[in-house]
C-alpha cells in the first residue's frame, strides 16, 4: 500500500500491477531473499506472486480497487489507513526507540527503507522522492 500511495502522489492515474511491483523493487521497499526470483507455476517470480496475493487481502479490506484488470488503485479508505498507520508508527517509535528493531525482526519482508518511508509519511514529509535506504539482502536460511 505504501508503494501505491507514493505512486498515486506522483501521478493520480492508477498504476498497472507491474508498475507497482517494479517501483517496490527499484525503491527497495521490501527485503528480497535468495529464492525470490524462483518462477512459480503462474509464470511470476515468487516475490511478485506473494505481493499479488497480499493485494487480495487489502482489496478485501476495501483499501484497494481494481477498476480494470491489472490496474491497482488505492481507495480513499486505503489512503486514510496508510497515513493513519504511518502516524501511529511515529508515535510508537518516538515513545519506544527499540520498537523499530522489534518490528523489523517480526516482519520478514519489511525493512529499514520501508520503515523510514512510513516514518516520513507519518511526519507529513514529502515522500515521493525520498532516497532509497540500502539494506543488505539476507540469505534464504
Amino acid at each position: 500500500m505504501l508503494a501505491l500511495y507514493i505512486l498515486q502522489q506522483l501521478d493520480p492515474k492508477p498504476p498497472k500491477k507491474i508498475q507497482v511491483l517494479r517501483f517496490i523493487r527499484a525503491r527497495g521497499l521490501i527485503t528480497f531473499y535468495d529464492d525470490d526470483e524462483v518462477i512459480r507455476d503462474n509464470g511470476e517470480s515468487k516475490w511478485m506472486n506473494d505481493l499479488s496475493w497480499a493485494r487480495e487481502d487489502i482489496k478485501g479490506r476495501g483499501f484497494l480497487a481494481m477498476p480494470e484488470v491489472g490496474i491497482w488503485k488505492l481507495t480513499d479508505n486505503g489512503r486514510a489507513w496508510i497515513v493513519e498507520k504511518a502516524k501511529r508508527w511515529v508515535e510508537i517509535s518516538e515513545r519506544d526507540p527499540a520498537s523499530k528493531s522489534d518490528f523489523l525482526r517480526r516482519c520478514r519482508r519489511l525493512n529499514e527503507c520501508f520503515f523510514q518511508h512510513m516514518i516520513a509519511l507519518g511526519k507529513g514529509e514529502d515522500i515521493r522522492k525520498k532516497p532509497v535506504v540500502a539494506a543488505p539482502a539476507p540469505s534464504a536460511g
